[in-house]
């Protein structure tokens, strides 16, 4: 991805690429629109290609997809991007006012590592491992471990929470601004046990957790202490 300081003269920069992929053996077709810049793609026999689009008002965007998994094939795709960097450097002399290379993402896998944000963000998670995988009758339920994170609980595509995610438990509990000292304090959910595990640290007088059996099962039901205490059926009568 680049970004020119000053119109882009696509014709120029098109001439100036054409060497690198050439090396490369790639063959290549170009489109042109009047007033909406250039589109170039570059195909190679082993079956990788790129696409170059420049537009007219300065953005360069190139996008390189490989099939190839072992390191011999990363270590070409590399070096194509090094020499592409170098040589709209050359090319722009002075006009790029952003240059950035993006980390690949990997299509394809056994395990899905990518997960959308609710604020439509893409982030990349180690995950290691599918330690459950199932339809309820209400969502898709997906139990995935991370080594930084922990075990992740995800819902129909949504990232809930993880075994870490103190933030989210601290959030709820108000960051710190409430004082839970010798209170009674009531939870409604909470089947996750976070916001019970943190808040009998602040040395209430008693926690009632409510939970929905039918989500939890029965791992809850003899789940008691001397300031805390479960009970089922997620629902208080009044």
């Amino acid at each position: 991805l680049s970004t020119l300081r000053h119109l882009a003269d696509g014709d120029a920069i098109l001439k100036g690429l054409q060497s690198v992929f050439e090396e490369q053996a790639m063959t290549e077709t170009i489109h042109t629109w009047e007033d909406h810049g250039y589109l170039a793609t570059y195909i190679n026999k082993n079956g990788s290609f790129a696409s170059l689009r420049i537009y007219p008002h300065g953005l360069v965007l190139m996008d390189v997809q490989s099939y190839n998994n072992d390191l011999k094939g990363k270590e070409e795709i590399d070096n194509l991007l090094n020499k592409l960097e170098e040589r709209m450097k050359e090319l722009c002399q002075g006009n790029i006012g952003r240059l950035k290379r993006l980390p690949a993402l990997v299509r394809g896998g056994k395990i899905d590592k990518y997960w959308p944000t609710a604020d439509g963000r893409l982030v990349e998670y180690d995950i290691d491992e599918v330690v459950y995988d199932e339809d309820s009758p209400y969502q898709n339920i997906k139990i995935l471990h991370s080594k930084q994170f922990g075990n992740i609980l995800i819902l129909s595509g949504d990232v809930n929470l993880a075994e870490s995610d103190l933030a989210y438990t601290q959030a709820i509990m108000g960051s710190g601004k409430e004082d839970y000292t010798d209170k009674e304090v009531l939870i409604l959910g909470g089947g996750d046990g976070g916001i019970l595990y943190e808040i009998v640290k602040l040395k209430p007088k008693m926690v009632t957790m409510k939970y929905m059996r039918k989500t939890c099962g029965d791992v809850l039901d003899n789940l008691k202490g001397e300031c805390y205490q479960e009970i089922p059926h997620g629902v208080i009568k009044s």
